[in-house]
């Protein structure tokens, strides 16, 4: 068993598109409910990268930014987001290796949690139906806080609720939002390059701690922090 590690106390993952790949789910409510209205659906690769915006960006992703205005919107939204309800889980799942991650901070005896701005009531089922509610120390969903993400209040909330200070605390996440919300929390923000953003988006100008290629590589940076500490220390001196 790992030690803990003296710097990082508690991990924060986003959702859909860091910790979990929800994609397939999501993108699949907003086809079938195109096809519904006689819309040709758009590719999953086209709607994919807009994942992380949620249900309104994928919908301004299928029909242009000025449909958030039309009268029909809040019809299609609510068509959308009810459909989601009912699969949630019917093909997301962790990404490849994310288990192996999880399963290391519990060795290592390091809490983590979910910070999302997907609304409340679909967060803990959705975490429910992976069997992953119970390991999850806590869950901060759209409507949890009265601010959400890149607002620091949802980071906070759930840095007292696992009652680690703040600047140990580690938010991993797939959008510029999770990087501004920690660093406004006196957190370390970590960029997912696995996530869910369009191919030319320039990871390096979020203001992220480190990039992350892939789940695996969050252990890595884990024990690099701890090295760095202990090098930080006075050398004994000799006799």
């Amino acid at each position: 068993m790992s030690a803990a590690n003296p710097r990082v106390h508690a991990v924060l993952f986003d959702l859909d598109g860091t910790l979990v790949d929800t994609a397939p789910d999501l993108v699949g409510c907003v086809q079938d409910v195109m096809r519904a209205r006689g819309t040709r659906p758009l590719p999953f690769k086209s709607l994919r990268q807009f994942v992380s915006r949620g249900m309104r960006g994928l919908l301004t992703a299928a029909y242009g930014a000025d449909f958030i205005d039309n009268e029909e919107y809040p019809e299609v939204l609510e068509r959308c987001l009810k459909l989601y309800s009912g699969r949630l889980a019917e093909r997301s799942r962790l990404f490849p290796g994310m288990r192996r991650v999880l399963d290391n901070l519990a060795d290592r005896r390091i809490p983590w949690g979910v910070v999302t701005n997907k609304p409340e009531y679909l967060t803990r089922p959705l975490l429910e139906a992976l069997d992953l509610a119970d390991e999850c120390a806590v869950a901060v969903g759209g409507g949890t806080t009265t601010h959400t993400k890149p607002h620091p209040e949802p980071m906070i909330f759930a840095a007292d609720r696992l009652a680690v200070k703040p600047r140990a605390c580690v938010m991993l996440g797939d959008d510029p939002r999770d990087i501004q919300a920690a660093r406004s929390a006196g957190m370390t923000g970590l960029a997912a390059a696995w996530g869910y953003f369009p191919p030319d988006e320039d990871l390096g100008a979020w203001g992220a701690a480190a990039i992350l290629q892939s789940p695996r590589d969050l252990l890595g940076w884990i024990d690099e922090q701890g090295a760095t500490a202990n090098a930080g220390a006075a050398a004994p001196r000799a006799a």
